[in-house]
């Protein structure tokens, strides 16, 4: 059983723990561990067969990043709900239809989940974007779409997940 010892820190969102969980063998493994809400990221396909994807300036890299359009599911408990949110937020579109594609965790130590959805007929319906996010929305096919992301130096990790699930799952 996952017994946490000390909670380290706790604040905007986030809350950092020292825990510990038993091995089979017996011995006991202890990490600090960081909890934050999880993230929705979508592979928003056009009627050309093509995907939306952005390019944010992300601050603190100092430059900017190809990703999918991305955000966190904190302002309602649906992973779903926030994806469509976060889809007309960042490109300007609404999806018609929405479905899950996968999920994936960074790791034991970062346990928040990355939930990736598929959205086919868009519509424009813009809401407003967040004023600290410089994006800009480009439509390009999956192949172009995954080297822009992998050819990244700092890569979107979920987003290249996201990218290669879909592309081995529809044989690209």
């Amino acid at each position: 059983m996952i017994q946490c010892m000390e909670e380290l820190y706790k604040g905007h969102g986030w809350r950092v723990t020292f825990e510990e969980a038993p091995l089979p063998n017996g011995k006991v493994k202890k990490i600090a561990r960081v909890y934050r809400c999880d993230t929705a990221h979508i592979i928003a396909l056009t009627d050309a067969g093509n995907i939306l994807l952005i390019r944010e300036f992300r601050p603190f890299f100092q430059e900017y990043v190809w990703m999918l359009p991305t955000g966190r599911v904190n302002k309602e408990p649906d992973p779903k709900v926030a994806a469509l949110r976060e889809l007309q937020e960042e490109t300007g579109y609404r999806a018609d239809e929405i479905t899950f594609l996968c999920k994936a965790a960074h790791s034991e130590g970062f346990p928040s989940v990355n939930h990736v959805f598929v959205a086919r007929h868009l519509t424009k319906d813009p809401l407003p974007p967040d004023d600290t996010e410089l994006i800009e929305v480009y439509e390009c096919s999956i192949p172009e779409a995954i080297g822009k992301v992998l050819g990244c130096k700092h890569v979107h990790m979920p987003s290249a997940f996201g990218l290669l699930h879909y592309a081995r799952e529809h044989s690209m």
